[in-house]
C-alpha cells in the first residue's frame, strides 16, 4: 500500500486554522486517502497479471492492444473517478513586480526637484529663474534648506546669524549685512563654511507674504548733545523722531562708544518683541556711518580744451531745442554725439548702457526722464538694457536703435526717432 503519511504531514504543516482552510484541508486529506486506496487496488491487479500464461505476457509486451479488458476497464474507471474528485485549491502567487506607488512617485518628484535646485544654485550670480520659482511656489523655498550648504538667516541687533539643516551656526558682521541686506528667514548659499571666513555666494529672498521681521531698525539717526553733556539720538537726518513700541524714545549712547561726536550719523536696532518697558540697553548701536573726509589737494593746472568738434549734418531735421538721450556703453564718443545733436539744434543726455544693478527698468526710466527722444547703440549695450528700454520706450516721444558707434548711424537713428519711423533698420 502507498505510504500517504508524508503528503498528509506536508498538508498539515502548511494548513492554517481558518474555517475555509480547515474545510479545504479536510477535503485534500480525503482525496489523498482515496488515491492511496486506488493505489492498493492497482497493486492487486498487477499481482493478478503476474499469473497470466507466458503467451499472454508476450502479447502484452507487443502493445496496449494485447492488454486484458479487465485491466483496461478498471484503470479507465479509476481515471474517470479521479477526474471527478475535487482537488485542493492552490492559491497562485503572482510574481513580485516593482510597481510605481504613490510613495515612489512622490520620492521621484522630490529627487527631481532637488536636482533642479542644485542646478540653479550652482549658477554664478543671481538666478532670476530660482527667484521666480520661489515666489511662485513657497514650498520650494523650504526645500532649499534640505541642502547642507544653504543656511537660514536669523537677524540680530548687530549683524545676523545663519543655520543649516545640521544646526551649524555662522555669524556675520554688520558690514556683511550692509552688503547683502538679508531679511529674517531669507536663505543664503555659503561656501567655505568650515573656515573662519565663510563667503555668501547667493541670497534667495523668502516669499514676500511669509516674512516675519524680528528686529526694528532706526537708520541714519543724528547724534546730539543734551543739557547733561550726554550724546543722544532722538531723530534722524529727515527729522523723523525716534519711537520704540510707538513711544517717543531718547537713546543715550554708551560711554565707550568710539569715535562718535555731535553730528555723527548712526544706525540703531532693537528686537521687535517687547518684554515690558524698554530700557536704554535694549537698543544697540548697530552702525556708525563713516564721515566724509575732505581731501585737500593742490588743484592741477587746467588743461586747455581744444576746439569743440564740428559735425556736418547728412540729413536735414530740426530738434528745436529738445533733448536726445544716448544710451551707449561706457558713454563712448560723448563729444562726437553731442556735436551731432547740437548741429540739429538739440541737447544731449548720455547714459551708460552697461548697467549692472537689479532693476534696470526703473533705473533707465529715472535717468532718461528728461529726454524727449532716446537712441540706443546696439553693439554697446547689455541684454537687460535692451529689454528695459523696450518696456519703457512709450514714455518718450520717439525711440530708435543705432547699429554701431558711427556718427551717421546715430544721426539716422535720431532722425527716425524724431519722425516716428521704425526704430531699427536692417542692413
Amino acid at each position: 500500500m502507498h505510504d500517504y503519511r508524508k503528503e498528509v504531514q506536508q498538508l498539515l504543516d502548511v494548513m492554517g486554522d481558518s474555517e475555509q482552510e480547515l474545510t479545504l484541508g479536510a477535503k485534500a486529506i480525503q482525496l489523498i486517502l482515496q488515491m492511496a486506496a486506488k493505489g492498493n487496488l492497482a497493486q492487486g491487479i498487477e499481482e493478478k497479471q503476474a499469473s497470466v500464461t507466458p503467451e499472454v505476457k508476450e502479447d502484452e509486451e507487443e502493445g496496449p492492444q494485447a492488454r486484458p479488458e479487465v485491466e483496461s476497464d478498471l484503470k479507465s474507471k479509476l481515471v474517470a473517478k479521479d477526474e471527478k474528485e475535487p482537488r485542493p485549491l492552490v492559491q497562485e502567487v503572482e510574481p513580485m513586480v516593482d510597481r510605481p506607488t504613490d510613495v515612489s512617485k512622490e520620492k521621484a518628484k522630490i529627487d527631481r526637484t532637488s536636482q533642479t535646485l542644485q542646478t540653479l544654485l550652482s549658477e554664478k550670480g543671481d538666478s532670476q529663474a530660482l527667484d521666480n520659482w520661489v515666489q511662485k511656489d513657497p514650498k520650494i523655498f523650504e526645500r532649499l534648506f534640505d541642502m547642507v550648504m544653504v543656511y537660514k538667516v536669523s537677524t540680530r541687533r548687530i549683524g545676523f546669524k545663519a543655520y543649516n539643516k545640521n544646526n551649524k551656526e555662522l555669524r556675520f558682521r554688520e558690514t556683511i549685512r550692509n552688503q547683502f541686506n538679508p531679511k529674517n528667514g531669507d536663505a543664503i548659499l555659503v561656501s567655505n563654511a568650515h573656515t573662519e571666513s565663510p563667503r555668501i555666494t547667493k541670497l534667495i529672498r523668502r516669499p514676500a507674504e511669509s516674512y516675519y521681521p524680528n528686529t526694528v531698525t532706526f537708520d541714519r539717526g543724528v547724534v546730539e548733545v543734551n543739557a547733561d553733556n550726554e550724546l543722544i539720538v532722538k531723530r534722524n537726518v529727515s527729522g523723523k523722531k525716534l519711537r520704540v513700541d510707538g513711544e517717543l524714545f531718547e537713546y543715550k549712547l554708551p560711554a565707550q562708544a568710539y569715535n562718535i561726536h555731535d553730528g555723527s550719523i548712526v544706525r540703531l536696532r532693537w528686537y521687535a518683541n517687547s518684554h515690558g518697558e524698554r530700557q536704554n540697553e535694549d537698543i544697540s548701536l548697530a552702525w556708525v556711518y563713516p564721515e566724509r573726509q575732505e581731501k585737500v589737494t593742490t588743484p592741477a593746472p587746467k588743461k586747455e580744451k581744444g576746439p569743440k568738434p564740428q559735425y556736418q549734418p547728412t540729413i536735414e531735421f530740426d530738434l528745436e531745442g529738445r533733448t536726445v538721450g544716448i544710451v551707449v556703453g561706457r558713454e563712448l564718443y560723448r563729444d562726437k554725439y553731442e556735436a551731432i545733436i547740437e548741429a540739429h539744434n538739440g541737447k544731449m543726455l548720455m547714459v551708460d548702457a552697461f548697467y549692472h544693478r537689479r532693476d534696470p527698468e526703473n533705473y533707465f526710466s529715472r535717468r532718461l526722464s528728461e529726454a524727449d527722444y532716446v537712441v540706443m547703440v546696439q553693439n554697446q549695450n547689455k541684454h537687460n538694457t535692451s529689454y528695459a528700454l523696450a518696456k519703457i520706450k512709450d514714455q518718450f516721444q520717439g525711440f530708435a536703435v543705432a547699429k554701431n558707434l558711427t556718427g551717421i548711424q546715430v544721426e539716422q537713428a535720431i532722425y527716425r526717432a524724431v519722425k516716428g519711423l521704425p526704430a531699427f533698420v536692417a542692413g
